[in-house]
């Protein structure tokens, strides 16, 4: 027997599915990033930058 929140996952699913339309795709809506995955994300752009610093510093120095 299937619980009331799997049957409106499963309707939810089945409408999203029937909606689909590659000419009218089915709108996402864009969450703001709080707390540590903010943290995190400022953390992969620093770690980023360093890297592209590091391998210009490389390709500048040459192989010997």
């Amino acid at each position: 027997m299937k619980t009331m929140t799997q049957r409106k996952e499963k309707n939810a699913l089945l409408h999203v599915i029937s909606a689909h339309d590659e000419e009218h795709p089915v709108a996402l809506k864009r969450i703001t990033p709080k707390g540590s995955i903010r943290l995190v994300f400022w953390g992969l752009r620093i770690y980023i930058v360093v890297m592209v610093v590091l391998v210009l510093i490389g390709f500048s120095r040459g192989i010997h």
